[in-house]
């Protein structure tokens, strides 16, 4: 089964995080090598194998996010996980949630925007929802001397659409847009079609319907 590393910060919205983890993560049996899982948990349902890693946490364990929820991560921060996982990626995707202040942090990172080149320079899946795609758009600028550009189609939060505009990559206004091995989305109210995007892409539209039927999600999201 495919595993997926979220990312988390002081600041990143609930509804993001919360849906993505709940719709791809795994049972104890099924754990990525070098990833220490503490918690099990659309990838849940899928049956991915999910860790989540905070970054840059200032309330000790937990990431106090955008409305107030206080989340505990798997691991404190990127330099926690087992392995040396900023060089070497060993989960299938990267997943990055939004909210304002968490995307900041994440895009502010370098730990962070260096784990997004380097899933994308092995050819791994990135997924980015909300103003989470910002961390993309630093990573491809700081990627941009080395390997020439890495832009590719995303959409994001209309809040930080001006800039990745600027930025030179091109706009989508749909609700979810893959590229590549890129997965990106809008906001909170398109977090769960973002987590069956990823479901999709990673293990196909069958069990995207078998994870979506017993949820009762509507035919149009």
């Amino acid at each position: 089964m495919p595993s997926a590393l979220i990312l988390i910060a002081d600041g990143t919205e609930e509804i993001e995080f919360i849906t993505a983890y709940d719709g791809i993560a795994a049972s104890r049996g099924n754990r990525p090598a070098k990833l220490k899982l503490t918690s099990d948990p659309v990838l849940v349902r899928a049956g991915f194998t999910v860790a989540s890693c905070g970054v840059d946490l200032k309330h000790g364990s937990y990431a106090l996010c955008s409305r107030g929820a206080k989340i505990n991560p798997d691991a404190r921060s990127i330099e926690n996980l087992a392995g040396a996982i900023h060089t070497d990626p060993t989960t299938d995707i990267l997943v990055l949630p939004g909210g304002a202040a968490g995307a900041a942090t994440f895009s502010g990172s370098e730990t962070t925007t260096r784990l997004i080149n380097r899933y994308r320079e092995q050819g791994r899946w990135v997924a980015c929802i909300c103003a989470g795609t910002m961390a993309l758009v630093k990573a491809a600028e700081k990627a941009k001397d080395e390997s020439g550009s890495r832009t590719c189609r995303v959409t994001s939060h209309p809040s930080v659409k001006e800039e990745i505009v600027e930025k030179g990559w091109e706009y989508s206004e749909e609700r979810v847009v893959l590229d590549g091995m890129v997965i990106t989305s809008r906001g909170p109210g398109t977090a769960l079609l973002f987590a069956l995007t990823i479901v999709e892409a990673l293990l196909g539209k069958a069990k995207r319907d078998e994870v979506a039927a017993p949820m009762i999600v509507a035919e149009s999201l």
